[in-house]
């Protein structure tokens, strides 16, 4: 059906006394361009396509990853890009020219991204954060939080299943203090609740940037201490409980810093900052079951002759037999350690200068999902241009 002219499939779709059923499940089954276009032939069709119920079920039957930071969006399965690659991402979301742009993560074909251009400019101002859907041209400036003055901030963008629901988790360190605490952003409110808990720790530096959501529970590295390299341990929130265990580090970690926590193979990983190996808990909270995912702990050949340096390598997504794809210096790489190679598939045309130990780039899967609260309009009668019109 994704290989039809559209034209056909509206021929089809438009033939009389077809049931409603029918259409349902061809259209679940179309590109999110074609439904983009389809939504505009008659109000009823717009109505179906916008129902929560029609995203959720058309979001059931992407796997296809695609790769966008400051690059244009291209398909995974397809061969490496040639040319230009950069994409205006403060044109798409609205922003001013002078941004200073970090993408979170994204989930289900939404991006999160924190612009900390005022933030930069003064230790008052909170970062501005955006829900944007590339695929749809929407995006969704989220309100501010409560400020508090910190030393170190770190978000963590996850979908909340028992809720059904996107979140968005600011941890921070509270200035002068060894003390951490928690808001909460969760998009059905479009609202922040702040966690009255707190935690005595401070965000360990190296893994502020990348905390993880996995098991009903929110994770990032911290220290007992402003020494970062001391007392180091994992703090986990559990959403449900709203309470704050500590879990240890593998034991190779524990005198390194610490690059970020992924969730890869379905298991919560750790990577050290400088080492090119990834450990996994393969028993959620046993201590003792951490093992070695994925090892680069030598000089690896690149696809294009670079040497893949040991720079913040981020890993994006486990694929199986000993590969992984990574974020590594705004370029996208699939490694695997079994044959000691790195190809890197996608290159960069942009350089930024924020230093967050976040990625220039990200996966993400074409959908329909909606980075507005849940009650408003699934699609602007005139929307933004999306990445696919172009």
């Amino acid at each position: 059906m994704k290989n039809l002219p559209e034209e056909m499939v509206e021929e089809i779709l438009s033939m009389k006394n077809l049931p409603e059923e029918m259409i349902e499940e061809i259209l679940w089954r179309l590109p999110v361009k074609s439904l983009l276009r389809f939504r505009c032939v008659s109000k009823a069709w717009y109505t179906l396509i916008s129902k929560p119920q029609f995203v959720n079920a058309h979001l059931r039957r992407q796997h296809k990853l695609y790769a966008i930071g400051r690059l244009w969006p291209r398909s995974l399965d397809g061969p490496s890009p040639k040319g230009k690659l950069g994409v205006d991402l403060e044109s798409h979301l609205g922003l001013a020219s002078k941004s200073l742009l970090a993408i979170v993560d994204s989930c289900h074909g939404l991006f999160c991204i924190v612009n900390c251009f005022y933030t930069s400019l003064s230790s008052e101002a909170s970062p501005e954060i955006i829900l944007w859907n590339p695929s749809t041209g929407q995006h969704n400036h989220l309100p501010y939080p409560n400020f508090v003055p910190y030393n170190d901030f770190s978000l963590c963008f996850f979908y909340d299943s028992d809720d059904e629901d996107y979140k968005i988790a600011r941890i921070l360190t509270v200035k002068g203090m060894v003390r951490t605490r928690i808001d909460v952003f969760t998009l059905k409110t479009n609202n922040w609740r702040r966690i009255e808990e707190t935690h005595a720790s401070v965000i360990a530096y190296g893994g502020s940037g990348s905390p993880a959501y996995f098991n009903g529970n929110i994770h990032w590295v911290a220290s007992k201490h402003y020494d970062h390299h001391k007392h180091k341990s994992i703090v986990a929130f559990s959403l449900r409980e709203e309470k704050f265990q500590e879990m240890q580090l593998p034991e190779k970690t524990r005198k390194i810093p610490v690059s970020y926590l992924r969730v890869l193979g379905g298991c919560l990983c750790v990577s050290g900052l400088g080492y090119h190996e990834i450990w996994a808990m393969e028993e959620y909270g046993n201590k003792n079951s951490w093992k070695t995912l994925f090892s680069l702990s030598f000089p690896c050949r690149a696809g294009d002759g670079d040497d893949f340096d040991d720079r913040f390598p981020l890993a994006l997504r486990f694929i199986r037999n000993g590969a992984i794809m990574l974020a590594h210096n705004g370029r996208l790489a699939h490694c695997c350690s079994r044959k000691h190679t790195c190809r890197y598939m996608i290159y960069r045309s942009y350089k930024s200068s924020l230093q967050l130990h976040k990625p220039e780039l990200g996966l993400y899967m074409k959908t329909l999902v909606s980075p507005s609260p849940y009650g408003a309009a699934a699609f602007s009668p005139k929307p933004r241009t999306s990445l696919l019109n172009q």
